[in-house]
């Protein structure tokens, strides 16, 4: 598997502007050990990361870009949009 670009971090090691919770997540799940199954923090509120990504009736908060990530309590992903 090749690891290319990083929708989330640019070469500096800053926060790519524009990035959204959907595309962080499906780059997470395909090349940083992130599962579908797993939960993500947005806002505060919780989601599993395959309802972001797949599920029938996804929160508008997927499509928000990133204005802050941080690896919270057990490795467990916080986003601020």
């Amino acid at each position: 598997m090749e690891l290319s670009y990083d929708p989330i971090w640019d070469e500096n090691g800053e926060l790519r502007r524009g990035c959204t919770v959907r595309e962080a997540l499906a780059w997470l799940t395909r090349f940083g050990g992130r599962t579908v199954g797993e939960s993500v923090m947005i806002n505060g509120a919780v989601y599993r990361v395959g309802r972001l990504l797949y599920g029938p009736e996804q929160p508008d908060v997927a499509d928000k870009p990133i204005a802050r990530v941080c690896d919270g309590y057990y490795h467990q992903l916080n986003f601020s949009v």
